[in-house]
């Protein structure tokens, strides 16, 4: 055994010839630590000799180094309280007011479209802050929402890649072009199953060869899928610093409290401006707006073709989306709860 295998047991005198080696003995004669010498080991071949002598001191203490601090730390766990402290309150609050919005203006242009059909038919329809009732024509008009949605959706589809920044205003557009995408894509999907669903009663006045609606049901389904998958890469674009989407957990965290949470909070903050239902059955299908957002919840760990800033980015205080909201809530109460033609001669 070399003295380098047992450090810990005292310490090790090491010479490499034997005048040298006749001086340790001589001085370890002084010291009264002859006896407890070992006798020489040939431990190296470069060396014609190599003494190792073991003299016993004091145990040494074992000492355990303190961990590597970096700046880094914390952007894997805590407590929720951290966690949204480095995400930024006011990006989660923006996320949910815009989500809110997109909601909204979603619902806004299904009964929209589908009194505006109503009146191109030769009818009269009356607009409603959660449904339009029109007389005068089929059921054909019921397909005007989802026809309105879809060309709005798509059109905001397009027009999105060209919105400057990662601020509140770009933020706001991708929900709304979610949501209103969402409201035409759902209409569809369930469109063989939805007998008494709007579009499914346009449907029936049409002369359709059999399976068409499950082309259209597939097509539907298959859109949705498509739009909340992407959306996983469009979230985390808005992402404050690159360190806390490095990771497939950090980006699942990161989409949850802009993606998810706030589509949850927005089907509850989205009641009151649809209130009193009056058999609308908007309200109680509020919550189910937010389901699909669990697939891009589901996309979020994989999707790593999103880097984020080098420079930490912060979000401004949403208080023009919160003013914007306010505005239309009060023009939802005072005006369109009671009701608005949508023929233009009855204004005024």
């Amino acid at each position: 055994m070399t003295g380098s295998a047992i450090p810990r047991l005292g310490l090790v005198c090491r010479v490499s010839d034997s005048s040298r080696g006749d001086a340790f003995r001589d001085a370890a004669q002084r010291e009264g630590l002859a006896g407890s010498a070992q006798e020489p080991v040939r431990s190296h071949a470069n060396f014609p000799l190599v003494i190792d002598r073991l003299c016993p001191l004091e145990r040494p203490r074992l000492r355990i180094a303190s961990p590597i601090v970096t700046s880094d730390v914390g952007t894997n766990g805590g407590s929720t309280t951290e966690t949204l402290k480095r995400i930024g309150p006011t990006l989660i609050i923006a996320s949910a007011l815009g989500s809110t919005l997109g909601i909204v203006i979603a619902q806004f242009l299904d009964d929209l479209g589908d009194g505006v059909l109503a009146v191109i038919l030769g009818g009269d329809a009356v607009l409603f802050n959660n449904r339009v009732e029109f007389t005068g024509a089929t059921d054909m008009a019921y397909a005007g929402g989802f026809i309105l949605c879809l060309l709005v959706g798509f059109f905001a589809l397009f027009t999105y890649p060209t919105a400057r920044g990662h601020g509140v205003a770009r933020l706001t557009l991708l929900w709304t072009l979610l949501q209103v995408l969402r409201q035409a894509f759902a209409q569809a999907a369930v469109l063989p199953f939805a007998a008494d669903s709007q579009l499914a009663l346009a449907y029936d006045t049409l002369e359709t060869p059999p399976g068409l609606d499950v082309v259209i049901a597939a097509g539907g389904g298959i859109g949705l899928l498509l739009m909340a998958l992407s959306a996983a890469a469009a979230f985390l674009v808005f992402t404050p610093h690159r360190r806390l989407i490095s990771s497939g957990k950090k980006r699942f965290t990161m989409v949850l409290w802009i993606a998810l949470v706030p589509a949850v909070v927005a089907a509850f903050a989205a009641i009151p401006f649809f209130i009193p239902d009056a058999g609308s059955g908007v309200v109680p299908t509020l919550p189910l707006t937010a389901v699909i957002f669990l697939a891009t919840l589901a996309a979020a760990p994989g999707t790593t073709s999103v880097r984020g800033p080098e420079e930490h980015r912060d979000t401004a205080m949403p208080w023009g989306l919160a003013a914007t909201l306010i505005v239309i809530l009060l023009f939802e109460i005072f005006v369109l709860r009671g009701g608005v033609s949508l023929d233009p001669t009855q204004w005024g």
